[in-house]
């Protein structure tokens, strides 16, 4: 299949001997947004950027991914107008909150119900700027993949994979039923399958080794494959790189 520019990220990521390789595009395009939010092009200076974050916000697990980035500044003037905003409707809720013994008859709610508030504060602590571009790319990503499962050099790149974490393993079974191309089902599953089957074992035995290697029995056998199988194992499990340094912006 010809190679066009939204191919080229996925054929890399199925070639890079990674232990997932939607973890592999996954973090790329996390850190890429990270880049564009606080980046040398300034797009936190962005009126319709700014816009956009001070509507989503940020998960607890992105402030830290900006605060490790290394721009202060940026991370302080997105927070600032944000704040403004949440604060102003934080207290628009407060003032409509119907405070048990001020309500009127007709104000009174039942015990089942949730008040707007409780609402209004989950959707601020459920959004994220950088999630939110995160997932929009990868399930863009998904679509190619399963778009390129149509060229046999492509299968034949998945084959050659380590598989894939858990995360993504479920993500890959949820679409795959409409998502497979025709033609395609029995070679999708029965790959997937074997990848899965394989590659977790091998992990587990190498996660097994580590563990036998403080045994003084084997003080002085070889660590094998498995030095860092305990960061291995956690990216299989949960697709995460526990071992990546934080990523930072480039000195100038």
């Amino acid at each position: 299949m010809k190679e066009a520019i939204y191919t080229i990220p996925v054929n890399e990521a199925f070639q890079a001997n990674d232990e997932c390789p939607f973890c592999y595009l996954e973090r790329q395009v996390e850190q890429k947004t990270i880049k564009y939010a606080l980046g040398p092009e300034a797009s936190y200076m962005d009126p319709a950027v700014r816009a956009a974050t001070d509507k989503a916000g940020f998960c607890g697990d992105h402030f830290k991914k900006m605060y490790d980035y290394g721009n202060a500044l940026g991370s302080a003037l997105i927070m600032q107008t944000y704040f403004v905003g949440l604060f102003e409707e934080m207290t628009a809720q407060m003032e409509s909150f119907p405070i048990p013994g001020k309500r009127s008859l007709f104000g009174k709610k039942t015990s089942n119900e949730e008040s707007d508030l409780v609402r209004w504060a989950r959707q601020k602590q459920s959004g994220c700027f950088i999630c939110d571009k995160v997932q929009y790319n990868m399930e863009r990503y998904f679509d190619t993949f399963f778009m390129l499962c149509k060229d046999a050099e492509f299968r034949g790149r998945v084959e050659g994979t380590k598989g894939f974490c858990m995360r993504h393993f479920l993500r890959l079974m949820e679409l795959g039923e409409q998502k497979v191309p025709n033609g395609q089902q029995e070679w999708f599953y029965t790959t997937v399958f074997r990848l899965m089957r394989e590659n977790m074992a091998r992990v587990k035995g190498d996660l097994d080794w580590f563990i036998a290697k403080f045994d003084y029995r084997n003080t002085s056998a070889d660590w094998k494959n498995s030095r860092d199988a305990v960061s291995r194992t956690m990216q299989k499990l949960q697709g995460i790189y526990p071992a990546d340094p934080p990523f930072r912006s480039e000195p100038r």
